[in-house]
């Protein structure tokens, strides 16, 4: 698949169906009662549709190395608190070429802030640390390459203007996170990494 997160996001919502269609082993992390379909489940609750009840927080994560094809995140990575740990965990369960969809909310979105348990704020940029060849930190060695990178969910707009607007957007993203997003604020941010062995 060329890309998850195209497929999982779809104009009208999140996919209620399975897309996994080749046998992928798939994890959502903070699942809640809304699973994705074809997914095994954690969340630290107990709640209707979740399989394996942990705390994200307390490693390592109840599972093997290299036990599945895709992680999702969907909102769950702002409340954990070390990313750092988090992208090595993540990159530690998912298979040789493995992915993970993010999706977090922008650091200008009201709902970044709104929520008292988030504990971290995402720019265009904040992955840069586990993406190969971005970063000049060395948190890690668990690295990833990039496959698509929005604001908001990953759909085309049909409307010209918005596809001229998320064309310079994408190719001026400091611009953008620094100036215009003061007046245009994305509600969230998605990546799709690829585990890099």
């Amino acid at each position: 698949m060329d890309s998850y997160a195209q497929a999982i996001y779809t104009p009208k919502g999140i996919t209620n169906v399975n897309i996994f269609t080749r046998g992928e082993r798939v994890l959502h992390l903070g699942s809640g009662s809304r699973p994705l379909p074809g997914s095994v489940t954690a969340d630290i609750l107990a709640l209707p549709g979740v399989d394996v009840v942990h705390n994200l927080d307390v490693y390592p994560w109840p599972y093997a190395d290299g036990s599945f094809d895709l992680v999702y995140a969907h909102n769950v990575v702002e409340h954990l608190t070390d990313i750092v740990r988090v992208m090595e965990e993540i990159w530690r369960i998912l298979t040789p070429g493995g992915r993970v969809v993010i999706t977090v909310p922008f650091f200008r979105s009201v709902d970044a802030f709104s929520d008292p348990t988030h504990k971290h704020y995402f720019t265009s940029h904040s992955m840069d640390t586990f993406i190969k060849g971005r970063s000049s930190y060395s948190y890690t060695q668990k690295v990833f390459t990039q496959i698509g990178f929005w604001y908001g969910w990953p759909q085309t707009p049909k409307n010209p203007v918005k596809r001229l607007l998320k064309s310079y957007i994408y190719s001026h993203t400091y611009a953008y996170d620094t100036y215009l997003s003061l007046l245009l604020p994305a509600e969230i941010v998605t990546w799709e990494l690829e585990k890099l062995s």
